[in-house]
């Protein structure tokens, strides 16, 4: 069933704000607006996001051309996104909403892209907390694109936790039957905790247990973003589900209000980021550190995602500063040290909002490797070298970038 033009979501691929340090920067949302309505995401102000059944589907064939004239007709070659594809990026399939929520029985987008990507056999990585995707339907699918990893996503695995925070997602014994459903056909099944709230979500051993024992191979560990403003439609359910105090917690342990959310410092976050890390090794799986200031402890080179341990992944994005990082490791960092990997080129600011571009200020079209300079050299900027754990700045500069050091 094809969506209305007039409801259709039009801007299905795009190039996430967080590039200047992740590996995984394309996107792909095949709905705007999520189902699950989980009372925590981070997306529920972003992207169009929508509640309840509002949810505005993608065209498969505006998708579908988006490929062909990049790939198949090489057009565009000044475009971003079309660069990447040719370049065979990885892909993250369900940045800012559910590939699998409900909406998907309905609209079946989601399946007509994947017999796109299956095409091209693109390497793709998917964020789901949908059981469709264990549907025989849905797993051939998968099975034929090749190079495709599935990350689970999950705020705890106590069905008595989840039915308070996230009573109109799937359960999370759900999760974990699919999860293993998966890994016993032979799919790369990973799995984010995000997010692990404090004082709410299960120990780390018990958590890293039970998605081991359903074929999880890697884990990524992001602390709550705790949202504070009331005028969130589902402010009564968070509430409910973690407790007011969650609030003077954060207050007290000297969380900072960024953008609509309070974030913990590093300080408050170490503790639990290092155990979740050996409870992940102690059961077999790699882990990701996806709070961005501890980003370089992952055990993969691909910021938290751990896809680069598998094949079909290696043209992941690696001009950006989580990498430079991770290059870095107890030596000086240098911008030098990622200055060869590739990038594309063209301008990049119709992906961003209006505060985050550069264009207007530089007086021209703003590239990636723009955005990814300015970021390296302001000290003060959420991204930047210093905004990383254990980082400081030398007051040293290489052909015009600033040089760090680790503290």
């Amino acid at each position: 069933m094809h969506p209305n033009r007039k409801t259709a979501f039009t801007r299905p691929i795009s190039i996430t704000s967080q590039f200047p340090f992740c590996g995984l920067p394309l996107r792909l949302d095949t709905y705007a607006g999520c189902g699950f309505r989980c009372s925590y995401c981070f997306a529920r102000y972003r992207g169009g996001a929508t509640f309840g059944d509002n949810i505005r589907p993608a065209s498969p064939d505006t998708i579908k051309k988006i490929f062909h004239l990049a790939i198949d007709l090489r057009r565009f070659p000044n475009g971003v996104i079309a660069q990447c594809l040719r370049h065979r990026m990885p892909i993250h399939f369900g940045g800012m909403s559910d590939g699998f929520q409900p909406a998907e029985a309905k609209y079946r987008v989601t399946e007509a892209v994947l017999r796109v990507l299956s095409r091209y056999s693109y390497p793709t990585v998917i964020s789901t907390r949908g059981p469709l995707i264990g549907e025989a339907l849905y797993l051939d699918l998968l099975k034929s694109i090749g190079s495709v990893v599935v990350q689970f996503s999950f705020s705890t695995t106590r069905k008595e936790v989840a039915a308070r925070v996230e009573p109109f997602s799937t359960a999370p014994d759900a999760i974990l039957r699919t999860m293993e459903r998966l890994a016993t056909s032979g799919i790369v099944v990973t799995c984010r905790w995000q997010p692990y709230i404090p004082g709410t979500s299960e120990p780390p051993h018990e958590f890293m247990s039970r998605v081991a024992s359903a074929g999880a191979r890697h884990v990524a560990l992001e602390h709550l973003k705790l949202p504070f403003e009331r005028s969130n439609p589902l402010w009564p359910l968070l509430i409910r589900g973690v407790g007011d105090d969650l609030h003077a917690e954060y207050r007290r342990s000297g969380a900072k209000a960024d953008g609509r959310e309070y974030v913990l410092p590093p300080e408050a976050k170490r503790a639990a980021i290092l155990e979740a890390a050996k409870s992940a090794r102690i059961n077999g799986m790699t882990f990701g550190a996806a709070d961005n200031e501890f980003q370089y402890l992952s055990d993969g080179a691909c910021c938290c995602s751990g896809v680069d341990q598998f094949p079909g992944f290696e043209n992941w994005f690696k001009h950006q500063i989580g990498y430079a990082l991770r290059k870095c490791r107890g030596k000086e960092i240098i911008y030098e040290s990622i200055a060869t990997e590739w990038i594309p080129t063209g301008s990049v600011d119709r992906y961003l909002n209006s505060n985050s571009r550069l264009g207007p200020r530089l007086g021209r079209p703003a590239s990636m490797r723009d955005h990814i300079w300015a970021k390296w050299n302001a000290t003060d900027s959420a991204g930047s070298p210093m905004s990383f754990y254990g980082v400081s700045c030398c007051n040293a500069t290489t052909r015009g970038k600033r040089a760090y050091k680790w503290a």
